[in-house]
């Protein structure tokens, strides 16, 4: 894998998120005044950042080759601020969680919750915006202990998995590729509940025009730390690449200074108070 560093040799650009090239400029060139807001940042393919993400609005989204929902707002952001191209491509959280450890991908960005064990592994940014957890269910449940006994269904990858399979026992928690799937179970009557994402439940029962099903903030419960306060979010990148994570905390410090991110969490339905998060 070649990497390469954009120097100022190869930052000829002509258009915020357009390639760099140093060869005859074309419509995709990026102007030569174009300065990344970091120097010497150091990518996996020289003139892209190679951004990884779930298929999963409000918070993320790829379509025509273009993302969309909050935090494919901060992943375009930071290509511009870097003069460089997205080249995106979507995943599932597994995969693309994989492609950034071993350096396969740049970076990630998809409500991705904070804890030590990332920080272990990746690169992890300054705090993007806060989530809560949330139950869908027909009858409005709101604990965990309402749904001891009871099939549930939750994404794999999610960070309260493990948690969740202890304090309900793993033969109760079906893992899903997405939380779509969980919605089409709760919905079917094949699972008892879906624990998701607050934004994510949302975007289900109103994609679905649905009356029937519920969704419910998940209080808190010490046996599932996540449902702990609200999560806070953050955008990953390969360890060791602090080169690429400086810049995109300055691009995450620009966006909650002049308001964007708060434009862009109510642009998908999410309220703009979750941009209220200390940001170092």
């Amino acid at each position: 894998m070649n990497r390469t560093k954009l120097s100022a040799l190869i930052l000829t650009c002509m258009l915020p998120l357009a390639a760099c090239s140093a060869g005859t400029p074309t419509a995709d060139a990026v102007s030569a005044d174009c300065t990344p807001i970091v120097a010497d940042v150091t990518t996996i393919n020289e003139g892209k950042l190679t951004i990884q993400v779930p298929e999963y609005p409000p918070y993320v989204s790829l379509k025509g080759g273009t993302l969309s929902g909050v935090d494919g707002v901060l992943l375009t952001e930071v290509a511009k601020k870097l003069c460089l191209t997205p080249d995106a491509k979507t995943a599932s959280f597994t995969a693309l969680y994989e492609s950034v450890r071993t350096g396969k991908a740049d970076m990630t960005a998809g409500n991705t919750y904070i804890n030590d064990e990332r920080a272990e592994l990746y690169e992890v940014s300054n705090p993007v915006y806060s989530d809560k957890m949330a139950l869908l269910t027909t009858d409005g449940a709101s604990t965990i202990e309402s749904l001891q006994g009871n099939a549930v269904g939750t994404p794999q990858g999610y960070l309260w998995v493990k948690d969740l399979q202890n304090a309900l026992g793993a033969e109760n928690v079906k893992l899903y590729a997405s939380e779509d799937a969980v919605y089409q179970d709760v919905r079917a009557g094949r699972i008892a509940a879906g624990v998701m994402t607050f934004g994510g439940a949302s975007q289900a029962v109103k994609a679905n025009s649905d009356t029937e099903l519920k969704v419910v903030e998940l209080e808190p419960d010490p046996r599932v730390q996540a449902s702990v306060g609200a999560a806070r979010t953050a955008a990953l990148t390969p360890k060791g690449n602090t080169k690429l994570i400086e810049a995109v905390n300055l691009v995450i410090q620009q966006m909650h200074d002049d308001g964007s991110l708060k434009t862009a969490l109510e642009e998908v339905g999410l309220p703009g108070s979750a941009a209220d998060v200390a940001t170092k």
